[in-house]
């Protein structure tokens, strides 16, 4: 097990939850793919120190987590690098630290979720305000399963959005379906047709590997996101859209992403 160099690496906040080692399993795949060390954290709020039975115990159950997380990591596969590392500060400003050199950070859709900063999650809050791309991974209905993903959805109009969503797909040998969100019904079939195969023409090309399945949707694009999630399917969107944090609870996982991160 070991701790912290000055390099790039995809980061897992571990907070002793079932949804941080989640998370955890699914970001193996992301640093074995980019060759980069797999980077546990686990940030100590010392606000709270002295609720929970103080300095020591907080760092022995830190301690805790990360060695159980260490462990899933090993014993899943395939072999990645890992660090290790406890941090003492507020979570939010801890990870957003992180996303200066990290590639992806990866959290879990709940455990995180109970630490409040402002208006919302720090799931939620991370992924508006992130450096780097945040996955937030939800858990398997039965609470068993390794999360794994079996469809990328995203919209095509976001390249930033739609190159990290080829790059998902590809990686995880899944089908892409990327959707054109036409906001009124009266739209016409043909014009929303012709601009989604130019929209895709390019990517289809340079990912001729990923199984693409295009669809034109009426309304919104997080409404059809929150309508159709589904355990699984991973939907990849722009981290500065307003309305993200309302597929957050509609059973799929989110990859943030930001326009620069292109």
């Amino acid at each position: 097990m070991s701790h912290r160099e000055s390099r790039p690496a995809i980061v897992v906040g571990i907070d002793g939850s079932k949804a941080a080692l989640d998370a955890a399993l699914w970001a193996i795949d992301e640093a074995a793919e980019r060759e980069v060390p797999l980077r546990l954290v686990y940030v100590v709020d010392a606000a709270h120190v002295d609720e929970a039975g103080g300095i020591a115990a907080r760092q022995a159950a830190a301690r805790s987590a990360l060695y159980d997380a260490y462990r899933a990591v090993e014993a899943a596969g395939p072999h990645v690098e890992v660090e290790t590392e406890i941090l003492w500060g507020k979570p939010l400003a801890k990870l957003l630290q992180e996303s200066r050199t990290a590639l992806m950070i990866c959290v879990g859709s709940i455990g995180l979720n109970h630490a409040r900063c402002g208006q919302g999650s720090v799931a939620g809050a991370l992924a508006g305000s992130s450096l780097c791309p945040v996955a937030v991974i939800h858990r398997s209905p039965d609470g068993v399963a390794e999360p794994r993903v079996s469809s990328v959805v995203a919209e095509v109009d976001n390249g930033a959005v739609l190159r990290h969503a080829f790059d998902e797909a590809r990686l995880r040998k899944v089908p892409l379906r990327a959707i054109s969100v036409q906001a009124h019904a009266g739209a016409q079939n043909c014009g929303a047709q012709a601009h989604l195969d130019r929209r895709l023409a390019r990517w289809t090309r340079l990912y001729p590997d990923v199984r693409v399945e295009p669809a034109i949707v009426r309304g919104r694009g997080y409404r059809y996101m929150a309508d159709q999630g589904a355990p699984g399917q991973l939907f990849v969107t722009d981290a500065y859209a307003a309305q993200v944090c309302s597929v957050y609870s509609a059973g799929s996982s989110v990859l943030t992403v930001r326009c620069a991160n292109l």
